[in-house]
C-alpha cells in the first residue's frame, strides 16, 4: 500500500503564534497545477495578520501569498503550462459570473477570495492553483523575483489607476516595498520628478538609487520640504499613500497641487482620523483608492523581464520554512531594516 505523502503548511494561530501543520498532498483537480513553492515574500498584509490587527482576517488562518516554484504536476484538461514551468500565481478566487466578473473587471469581483484566507497559504511545501492565475517566468527572473510579482502587480495597479502622464512629479509617502515599487513602476509611466519619504535609512537609500529624491521625515515637516523643492513650490501631481496611518494620508492629501491626485494604497489598521481632508476638498484634489490588481501580472513580468523594474535591491532577508517565526520577527524588528523577506521551503 503506498504511503500517504504529506507536506508542511505554517498558520498562525493567534497574535504572534506561528505553527505548522502537516497536510496530505492531493492531485490536482481538473484545471489545476500542482507547484513545488520555491519561494515566497512575507508582505505587509502577513505583518497585519500576525499582529492581530488584519482588519478582514480572523483566527486561525493560513497565510503567505508572494509565491514563485515548479510545476510538478498536472490536473486534466490544463493547457497552458507544463510539467517543470518555472510560474508565478496570482492568488485569488473570483466567481466568473458576477456582473463585474462578466465584464473583465475580476478585481470588483461580488464574490472576491484570496485563497490564504480560504486555507490556501504560500508558507507551505506544495501549492494548489487553478492553471488561468498561473504565469510563466522567464528564465532570467529569479524565483525570489517571482515571488514579488504579486505585490508588483499591485503596485503596476496603483500606478495605472493614478493615469501618470509624461513628466509628472510624483511623491510616494512611506519607503516600504510597496512604496519602492511604485517608484520604479511610476518611472517606467514617465514620472521624471519623484520624492520618496519615509522613515528607514537603507530604504531610503534604496529610493535614491533608484532615482528618487529621499526626504527622511524624522528630520523635520516632510510636506513642506517636498512643496519646497517642486516648481512654483506648489506641490506635485500625484502622491501615494503606502503606509496606512491617518498621519501619511494627510500628508499625501497635502503634498499634492490643486487639483492633483493622492492614490491611497496602504492597509489602514485604524479608521482614518484625516485633518487634511477638507482642505483637500477645497483644493480638489482627486482621492483615489486602489487594491489588488486586475491583468496586471504580466505588465509586471515584462517591466522586470525589460529591465525597467529591479527587485533585486528590495530582497534583503532569506529563511527556510523552517525559520518563518524568525522571518517574521526580523520583518517587525525595525533594526533589521528588512525591506523584503523571502521564505525558500526549497
Amino acid at each position: 500500500m503506498k504511503k500517504t505523502e504529506t507536506f508542511r503548511r505554517a498558520e498562525i494561530t493567534s497574535a504572534g503564534v506561528i505553527q505548522f501543520r502537516d497536510v496530505t498532498r492531493t492531485k490536482p483537480n481538473p484545471g489545476e497545477v500542482l507547484i513545488k513553492v520555491k519561494s515566497c515574500a512575507l508582505c505587509g498584509s502577513d505583518v497585519h495578520i500576525y499582529k492581530g490587527k488584519h482588519p478582514y482576517v480572523s483566527f486561525p488562518c493560513t497565510f503567505g501569498h508572494e509565491l514563485s516554484g515548479v510545476v510538478e504536476e498536472l490536473g486534466p484538461g490544463t493547457e497552458k503550462v507544463k510539467i517543470g514551468d518555472r510560474v508565478c500565481v496570482e492568488p485569488l478566487i473570483t466567481c466568473g459570473m458576477c456582473y463585474y466578473c462578466k465584464r473583465g473587471k475580476y478585481d470588483y469581483c461580488e464574490n472576491l477570495k484570496l485563497k490564504y484566507r480560504s486555507g490556501y497559504g504560500g508558507f507551505v511545501d506544495y501549492y494548489l492553483a487553478d492553471e488561468r492565475w498561473v504565469h510563466i517566468l522567464p528564465e532570467d527572473i529569479s524565483f525570489d523575483e517571482g515571488a514579488l510579482m504579486e505585490p508588483l502587480a499591485c503596485a503596476v495597479h496603483a500606478v495605472k489607476r493614478a493615469d501618470i502622464r509624461s513628466e509628472d512629479s510624483v511623491c510616494i509617502v512611506g519607503d516600504g516595498p510597496i512604496g519602492l515599487m511604485i517608484l520604479q513602476v511610476a518611472r517606467a509611466a514617465g514620472a521624471t520628478e519623484i520624492y520618496m519619504c519615509g522613515l528607514l535609512e537603507r530604504n531610503l537609500a534604496v529610493a535614491s538609487d533608484l532615482g528618487a529624491i529621499a526626504i527622511d521625515s524624522t528630520r523635520g515637516d516632510p510636506v513642506k520640504e517636498v512643496v519646497g523643492k517642486t516648481a512654483r513650490r506648489e506641490g506635485v501631481d500625484i502622491s501615494f499613500e503606502a503606509v496606512g496611518l491617518s498621519q501619511t494620508f494627510d500628508q499625501a492629501l497635502s503634498v499634492v497641487k490643486k487639483g492633483g491626485s493622492s492614490v491611497i494604497i496602504g492597509i489602514f489598521e485604524d479608521q482614518i482620523q484625516s485633518q487634511r481632508l477638507r482642505d483637500a476638498m477645497v483644493r480638489e484634489v482627486k482621492v483615489v483608492g486602489t487594491v489588488n490588481y486586475c491583468w496586471d501580472f504580466e505588465t509586471a513580468i515584462d517591466l522586470v523581464h525589460g529591465k525597467r523594474v529591479d527587485l533585486k535591491p528590495l530582497i534583503t532577508h532569506r529563511f527556510p520554512l523552517e525559520q518563518i517565526e524568525e522571518a517574521m520577527e526580523t520583518k517587525l524588528d525595525r533594526s533589521h531594516q528588512a525591506i523584503k523577506v523571502i521564505i525558500n521551503p526549497s
